[in-house]
Formats: C-alpha cells, structure tokens, sequence
C-alpha cells in the first residue's frame, strides 16, 4: 500500500502532465488558425488604411489645386503669427512677404505656431517667386513634417497642400531655406491656411 502511493506520487502528476500536453497539442491547429487569422486581418487592416490615407490626401489636393472658388482662409500671410528666427530680411508689406534667408543651408527662417481649434486636417496653399537658392514651405505638428513643398528652381513657386492633423493642439507653418549653397531670396505673394473640422 505505501509502494503503490509512493509510486502513484511519482507516476500521477507524470499522467496529468500528459494529458494536459495532449489536450494542448489537440488544441494547437485551431490556436495557430486564430493567430494566423488575427495577424493577416491586422495585416490587411494596415495596408488599408495608408491606402485610405493617400486617397484622402490626393483628393483633397486636387480639389484644393483645381476649385476656383474657396473660402475666407482661416489665416493668410498677414495675419498669421510670424516668429523670425535667422533670416537677413523679413518684410511684411502690403500683403506680401520679402524673405531673404541666412546663409545657413536648410536652416528655419520663419514659422507660425497657431492652435488647431479642434481641426482634423490642415490645407496649405501659397503663390511664391523665387528669385535666388530654394526654399520649404510647409506644415509641422509635434516637430514633425507633415505637408511639404520645395524648390529649387529660380521664379514661380506655388502650390496646394493638404495634410491630417494629429492630436496636437497646434500647427506650424514653416518657411526653411532649401539651398545647400547659402542664402537665398524670396517673396510670398499670398498664403492661405484652412482649418478643417
């Protein structure tokens, strides 16, 4: 009687163990059904939404490049709150912006920081001429790009913009310099800055 307990003591949790793994490895085909289901759903979802994402910023752009007829801009060039930080010259005068930048290449020269009111996209359009070096114009949140237009190419420089806010409370619209030589001169007949809801 004390042999078999001592044996049933060693050979019982043994038993369990087996059983347990069994039903486990039984179990195993219709667990690695689930993950490979959950991780091809996550998968697709991921692919879907960056699809979804161009989608919405192609159509945006291109209704925002071709409409003749938009709305009061929530900011324009004039009321915008310009903060300078290393250009030569900054002039605001008679609608129009005359920057001449530092010579540091790549370097911000001028930025707006507004609050977003609650807005879930951003649309940035801008009639510029450049007559030396390039330029950036665009938009930032939480230091990060997230519309951008340069160029290099000497006269018109103008363009059409449309960016998804994230939970930032703020924008940031961004005047860079884009010339890795030096300095470079520029003057921003109009931009307009629509918040969208």
């Amino acid at each position: 009687m004390l042999l078999n307990s001592a044996l049933e003591a060693v050979v019982g949790p043994a038993k369990r163990w087996r059983r347990t793994a069994s039903r486990i490895s039984a179990r195993w085909t219709e667990v690695a059904i689930i993950v490979t289901a959950t991780v091809g759903l996550s998968w697709l979802w991921s692919q879907y939404s960056k699809l979804s994402t161009l989608s919405w910023w192609y159509e945006n752009t291109h209704v925002l490049r071709t409409s003749t007829t938009l709305p009061n801009p929530d900011y324009d060039l004039t009321t915008l709150p310009w903060t300078v930080v290393h250009p030569r010259v900054f002039e605001v005068k008679q609608g129009k912006l005359t920057l001449v930048t530092a010579a540091e290449p790549f370097a911000y020269q001028a930025y707006a920081t507004i609050n977003t009111g609650g807005a879930n996209a951003a649309d940035l359009q801008f009639d510029a001429d450049l007559q030396k070096g390039g330029a950036t114009i665009g938009l930032l949140q939480s230091g990060k790009w997230i519309a951008i237009s340069s160029s290099q190419r000497i006269g018109s420089f103008a363009d059409s913009n449309s960016a998804q806010l994230g939970y930032s409370r703020s924008v940031t619209v961004m005047i860079a310099n884009d010339n890795p030589a030096g300095e470079s001169w520029l003057t921003i007949k109009w931009l307009r800055l629509y918040l969208r809801k």
